[in-house]
């Protein structure tokens, strides 16, 4: 099965290089609570607002969302392509699209924006400061003791992406001992909150447990939020047997008509810009 990390709050895919395991296992923290299977079927069918739609023309964003928006560091916002490219032909590139601020010049200014605001407690800043410390950004030296801690306190705050990215740790072991109950907790926080990253990866666990039936149902609600991955595994599990071909018709369905909703005709003009010419 395919395992795809999506990240959501980042500002490139450069991010995503492979960093080394720390020596000292870093602090695990509070255990998320356990999710009782009815809440979690039952709950975050649909995409939140903060991450996933444009504060500026207030359409959802096309997963992946930092392939078709831009993460601020100065108001910790994703700025949709479309709106990007507006504000450029407005002769407004040379500052943030939604509060004006002007565009940092150096990794210094970003750093400094984003300490800031993690200061102020704001959850999504200390989000990416952990992930700033976890592949060494902006002259930082890694430090994945210190961005554990971090992204557990934006948990703690109530960072919604955060539990996907330490699920995916701890799952895999990545940085920290792994720890598969604790993965799936984080991953259920986000879940029933409508993050797709953690219901696709409890698909994929389920899967790999021989629950056929669970991972269909969660890569269902994924999919109909626009997860192309999830679509694909549910097509698979089709051609396997283990869905039924009106499952597929359903998903397919949903997906296509989650992608509808985040076209408009300012992003469609902005794609050869940002994405090239797919």
């Amino acid at each position: 099965m395919s395992q795809n990390e999506s990240e959501t709050h980042e500002t490139t895919n450069e991010l995503e290089s492979v960093q080394p395991r720390a020596p000292d296992v870093p602090t695990a923290g509070q255990l998320p609570r356990l999710v009782a299977e009815e809440e979690l079927m039952s709950s975050g069918h649909e995409l939140p607002d903060e991450g996933f739609t444009c504060p500026l023309c207030c359409l959802s964003i096309a997963l992946p969302v930092s392939k078709h928006s831009s993460f601020e560091s100065c108001c910790m916002k994703r700025v949709c392509h479309g709106c990007l490219y507006a504000s450029y032909q407005r002769g407004m590139g040379e500052s943030c699209a939604f509060c004006r601020t002007t565009t940092p010049d150096s990794d210094e200014t970003i750093l400094a924006q984003v300490r800031k605001r993690a200061d102020a407690k704001d959850p999504v800043a200390t989000e990416y400061l952990g992930q700033l410390y976890y592949y060494g950004k902006y002259g930082m030296q890694p430090d994945i003791s210190r961005a554990v801690e971090l992204w557990t306190e934006a948990a703690r705050l109530g960072d919604l992406d955060v539990h996907y990215r330490l699920g995916y740790r701890y799952y895999y072991g990545e940085g920290v001992e792994q720890n598969v109950e604790r993965a799936i907790r984080h991953w259920q926080q986000s879940a029933i909150q409508g993050d797709p990253d953690s219901r696709y990866e409890l698909g994929c666990h389920e899967y790999e447990n021989g629950n056929h039936e669970l991972a269909v149902r969660h890569w269902m609600i994924s999919a109909k939020m626009g997860y192309e991955d999830s679509l694909n595994e549910i097509k698979e599990m089709f051609m396997k047997g283990h869905a039924t071909k009106a499952q597929y018709a359903e998903a397919l369905k949903g997906y296509q008509n989650a992608l509808e909703e985040t076209k408009s005709p300012q992003r469609e003009e902005a794609k050869a810009v940002f994405n090239g010419s797919d």
